[in-house]
């Protein structure tokens, strides 16, 4: 049985929760060999996950209506859904390693409506299928389908802004309280390094007795999610050397990548972490 991990952020739009999780999913799939799900947004079909991904020419085709997440609700509705078929349903981003569900072509409340109710058992036949179910659990706690989303995490990835007013007000709070029941990571992405409030002041000052990642903030990375384009930066960094502008970045994903994936229980290196074959 697989492991889902849902990355979530205290607060929207400071944390870079999707383009971690993106990056975070990707490095994976090239560096070990569990096979992996990515579901991302689930309910929007036009989500930054997908959009990551592929480039808009492509969008018709993987939004087919035959495939993603409205086909697997169906067939979970008829009890024909079986953890074999997911591959189908789903399109390879690495083959054997990666896949992408798409999300539904349905309006989101619509969509929410329908799927509220099949959720829970699409993920339990989904980790059947995959080794690690890879989501994004949004922001904040204001929506009741991303609580619904978070509260099927078996690994919590909370993606903390670089901010000591929102940090201080997060640190306070009752979710705290109840991460602490659980497997959970810490990531502080979009980091800016030359900021005094390092990962090691924030552990300090907010009495974190685990380690908290860094993700630096990379221009590179950013357009490449804009343009569809993850996977060929990825192919392109991969063995980025000391000295290069993006080796930074592709040592704090992989790091981040390989605590992930040691959180699952699911550690198989298939080039030993250090990319020394092409995939």
């Amino acid at each position: 049985m697989g492991v889902t991990v849902v990355f979530w952020s205290p607060v929207p739009g400071q944390a870079g929760t999707t383009t971690n999780l993106l990056a975070a999913a990707t490095c994976m799939g090239l560096e070990y060999s569990a096979r992996l799900l990515l579901l991302g947004h689930l309910q929007n079909s036009y989500a930054a996950v997908e959009r990551a991904y592929f480039r808009p020419t492509a969008w018709n085709g993987i939004h087919a209506p035959d495939t993603g997440i409205d086909a697997l609700i169906r067939l979970l509705k008829n009890r024909k859904l079986e953890p074999i078929m997911l591959r189908d349903y789903a399109h390879p981003l690495l083959h054997d390693r990666l896949d992408i569900l798409p999300g539904s072509i349905k309006s989101d409340d619509v969509f929410i409506e329908m799927a509220k109710e099949w959720l829970t058992p699409l993920l339990e036949v989904s980790r059947r299928a995959y080794d690690v179910v890879l989501l994004d659990g949004g922001s904040g706690n204001g929506s009741a389908w991303y609580e619904l989303v978070r509260q099927q995490a078996d690994v919590w990835v909370v993606c903390l802004p670089q901010n000591r007013l929102l940090l201080e007000r997060f640190f306070q709070s009752a979710e705290v309280a109840t991460l602490q029941s659980r497997r959970t990571l810490f990531v502080c992405g979009q980091y800016d390094p030359y900021s005094t409030l390092t990962v090691k002041n924030l552990m300090r000052q907010f009495h974190i007795g685990t380690s908290i990642y860094s993700v630096t903030h990379n221009t590179g990375w950013m357009d490449a999610v804009q343009h569809g384009e993850s996977n060929s930066f990825w192919f392109r960094n991969w063995k980025a050397a000391s000295g290069h502008e993006n080796h930074l970045f592709v040592q704090q994903v992989r790091q981040l990548a390989q605590a992930v994936i040691d959180s699952a229980g699911a550690r198989q290196s298939l080039y030993g972490g250090k990319g020394d074959d092409t995939p």
